[in-house]
């Protein structure tokens, strides 16, 4: 009976973050590039013709809640969001470890209320054949299927991170760190601050002061 360790249990949590949320970021990037090439588009047809290009407004929409909500994992899985370290940074690594885990629990928990809420708004969306009218009548409800599997994604990553936590492990995307840049800070940090006479070459030794009789 083969048994599995928990480093390789840690490993396999890893590999399945990088699976679903590389492809997700890649298509949230893809989805940029698609908002600036119809903006882009859309204003030179503007200028040239004095008219929008029908469709690429709603599109653009659409590819926006989609560079959004699938690059929510990817931020997760690599470290990427955005935080706010001045309390952690001031605290023991043990404590800071602690509102760090508590916090991706949070995130847990608002993760499962949102993926509920959008889940059913899509449903409902997709059985109305929800439309946006405009230029075109452009489909809505594609989209909010999109922000349900954003918020999915992101709760894995978020279940993840907390398993990390508890079991001692570096959180998604702290591995990612350049050895270099850390060494660099390691030192950095170790090493005593120089003695500002030494850096201008001052030896008190060699400086005599001369005596008061002497005058």
């Amino acid at each position: 009976m083969n048994s599995t360790s928990p480093t390789e249990r840690v490993d396999v949590l890893r590999r399945i973050a990088s699976v679903i949320t590389v492809p997700l970021g890649a298509l949230a990037s893809l989805s940029t590039i698609a908002i600036m090439v119809a903006i882009t588009v859309d204003v030179v047809v503007r200028n040239l013709g004095g008219r929008s290009v029908p469709g690429l407004l709603e599109m653009s929409e659409s590819a926006l809640v989609a560079t959004v909500f699938l690059g929510l994992a990817y931020a997760g899985a690599t470290n990427a969001h955005v935080a706010v370290d001045l309390l952690t940074a001031a605290l023991r690594p043990a404590v800071a470890r602690v509102l760090i885990g508590i916090a991706w629990l949070g995130a847990v928990a608002v993760s499962v209320w949102f993926l509920v809420a959008t889940l059913q708004r899509a449903l409902q969306s997709t059985a109305a054949n929800e439309l946006r009218q405009g230029l075109v009548d452009w489909p809505v409800w594609p989209a909010r299927w999109l922000i349900v599997i954003g918020f999915a994604a992101f709760l894995l990553v978020a279940v993840i991170n907390v398993v990390l936590i508890v079991r001692g492990q570096p959180l998604l995307g702290e591995d990612d760190v350049d050895p270099d840049l850390a060494a660099t800070q390691q030192a950095r940090t170790a090493s005593p601050p120089a003695d500002p006479a030494a850096v201008r070459g001052d030896d008190h030794s060699t400086h005599h002061r001369p005596e008061e009789g002497s005058r």
